[in-house]
């Protein structure tokens, strides 16, 4: 698993450099006459809750490489614009990883989804020769069978949001009890964020440790 920060707000006015540049473009929408850093950590509990629409005044774009499928839709379901491809491998989930029999027969199982995939491809495209655009006749048939691919199929994203939504998905995902991969990717979006803005998630860090 890789994140990493491709883009982020940065304000056009000049602003003291005790803040990084996403957070001067949150500063300068609160209409503050507060310097910026005292502005910002004096509301960073209103920020969160109350005057969260701040938060969307800054935007970032992160690069996500090497999870699986189901991380893929937990990023999808929080309000960020998201392109997404297939490559190649599996996530392995770490509890599986951590025993190599258990490692064993889940690759033999996604190997084995994967043969079944490309057969049920071959079939539906052969049940489907009455439609002559090749185009679409593969693209039908793809699509379907795709119906079979492992939750634990590798993808890599370009995810795009607001801070109040990148702090609204590493939220969601702190929690002890979370699902494994998407708690570690939201630790790592965090560690990306915290580094840009830490004025405004830096918080979450205290949350993180609880």
């Amino acid at each position: 698993m890789h994140v990493e920060l491709v883009a982020s707000t940065a304000v056009r006015v000049p602003f003291p450099d005790t803040v990084s540049p996403s957070e001067a473009a949150v500063a300068f929408a609160s209409l503050s006459d507060a310097p910026p850093a005292t502005q910002l950590r004096r509301s960073v509990d209103d920020l969160a809750q109350s005057r969260s629409e701040l938060l969307d005044h800054a935007s970032a774009t992160l690069h996500i490489r090497g999870v699986s499928r189901d991380s893929a839709a937990a990023v999808r379901g929080h309000g960020l614009a998201v392109s997404e491809r297939a490559i190649e491998g599996t996530v392995v989930p770490a509890v599986i990883a951590a025993d190599g029999d258990l490692t064993r027969a889940f690759e033999a199982a996604v190997e084995e989804a994967e043969f079944v995939r490309r057969e049920l491809l071959q079939a539906l495209e052969d049940a489907m020769a009455e439609e002559t655009n090749a185009l679409v006749r593969r693209k039908r048939a793809r699509e379907a069978a795709n119906a079979l691919t492992p939750a634990a199929a590798a993808t890599e994203l370009v995810a795009t949001g607001t801070f109040r939504a990148w702090r609204g998905f590493i939220q969601a995902y702190q929690g002890r009890f979370e699902h494994d991969e998407i708690r570690e990717l939201a630790a790592a979006v965090l560690d990306v964020m915290a580094v840009e803005a830490p004025l405004l998630f830096g918080d979450l860090r205290a949350e993180q440790r609880r």
